[in-house]
């Protein structure tokens, strides 16, 4: 027997998504921000001792031959060292995909760098700046595209911080660019730099109550930002800090050709107007379109796929074959995060023999979803997400949800909480 909770309507109502609209939305993107990989990876501009007015070209630990190359260096300098960033946005004969840096006085404590972004492999006709001690304010540069002025990257060196790092450590690393980089002399891990890079440029999009994040990422890090199949467009909520590159439910690739590209947000789709190649501002619209993004069709069954619990445990969808299925996907930003799980009690509820909820929240760490289940007690089961479950059950963006009949067969995607929990009062 169906057991009824009636909320007002105004509450009902209040927590419609986002109405269609024909309106052109152009999204300045004036900043550079951080993807998730900026703090996470540990890059280092390795640096080597020029032999006179001789470097080499880079071997990618002897992987190919070394080539030498005469360079000219200003004056004024007792010792040299060069190193390569990465930055496919010029092109050279002996580095593709690489500018070349030369290093005067590596030793001391504010060595100064100088960029050969022209790559002519002359450093007296480029502009030079003072590297950071470990102390100090990280150095920032921009790196422009050889046929693109405007289109850039932004690179941050800043010291490699290795205090408290052990004896062998510091030996091992030294040890290592010695050895794959034969016949070169090694300044030392303690005189090199991290590299970090700014290459994603974002806006925010408003639209009436409705407001997130966009941003365009230059992936292969050649200052476009328009790249076909291999560029980004990122789409996170108005409070997240980290745009995640990595994870499908916040990017899509712009489409080669002619097709138009989409993303979904918010339950919401859009189709891609217009997007600057130097990562400028993007244009966006509303769209009416049927697109699937993978999703399972509908009387289609979804694979046999694994829960994991907050607890560890694990809990198979076959499990409930026999009932219908609703699948919450959200994490703790998405909108209308906390009025959604209220309502996923309601649902959990109304028909427990028949009708089964599940929330799967995505989330930085383990112990969060484990908090989360301790502060709300919900009623259902509440479970990890992560990439793979949303490939195998057709998710492509937070919130979604996913309402399944009896036997696993797909029914609908995008019922938010509000609008399932009126079908099945209604009914």
């Amino acid at each position: 027997m169906k057991k009824l909770f009636f909320l007002p309507a105004f509450f009902l109502f209040s927590l419609a998504g986002l109405a269609q609209t024909d309106s052109t939305i152009e999204v300045k993107l004036g900043q550079y921000v951080k993807d998730d990989r900026f703090d996470k990876y540990q890059l280092t501009l390795a640096l080597f001792l020029t032999k006179s007015d001789t470097i080499y070209s880079m071997d990618f630990e002897g992987s190919r031959p070394s080539k030498p190359i005469q360079i000219l260096r200003p004056d004024g300098y007792k010792l040299y060292a060069y190193g390569n960033i990465f930055f496919s946005g010029t092109a050279n004969a002996y580095n593709p995909g690489y500018v070349s840096v030369l290093v005067g006085n590596p030793y001391h404590k504010n060595p100064t760098i100088y960029i050969d972004e022209n790559q002519n492999f002359d450093f007296t006709d480029d502009t030079s700046y003072t590297l950071p001690y470990f102390d100090e304010p990280a150095l920032e540069i921009e790196l422009h595209n050889g046929k693109l002025q405007d289109g850039k990257i932004k690179v941050v060196l800043s010291r490699n911080k290795l205090f408290g790092q052990k004896y062998e450590f510091k030996k091992y690393m030294d040890e290592y660019y010695e050895m794959a980089y034969k016949g070169r002399q090694f300044v030392g891990i303690e005189f090199t730099y991290r590299e970090q890079r700014y290459i994603t440029r974002a806006g925010l999009v408003k639209l009436g109550r409705e407001s997130f994040k966009i941003a365009l990422l230059d992936a292969n890090a050649n200052g476009i930002y328009t790249d076909a199949g291999i560029d980004k467009i990122l789409f996170v909520n108005a409070n997240d800090t980290i745009f995640d590159a990595t994870n499908p439910l916040n990017f899509v690739t712009f489409e080669k050709g002619d097709k138009k590209t989409y993303f979904e947000k918010n339950g919401q789709l859009y189709v891609v107007l217009q997007a600057d190649a130097a990562g400028k501002f993007i244009k966006i619209k509303p769209s009416s379109d049927k697109v699937d993004f993978n999703k399972i069709a509908v009387g289609k069954k979804v694979p046999k796929v694994k829960f994991t619990l907050a607890k560890g445990e694990k809990f198979k969808l076959n499990k409930w074959r026999r009932k219908e299925v609703y699948i919450y996907f959200g994490n703790k930003t998405s909108k209308n995060f906390k009025s959604d799980t209220l309502l996923l009690r309601q649902i959990a509820a109304l028909d427990s023999n028949n009708l089964k909820v599940i929330c799967v929240l995505f989330v930085n760490k383990s112990y969060e979803l484990r908090i989360f289940k301790s502060d709300a007690d919900p009623n259902y089961p509440l479970a990890y997400g992560n990439k793979e479950l949303s490939t195998k059950l057709g998710i492509n963006t937070l919130p979604q949800s996913l309402y399944l009949g009896k036997r696993r067969r797909v029914k609908q995607y995008g019922l938010n909480p509000n609008e399932f929990l009126r079908m099945k009062l209604s009914q």
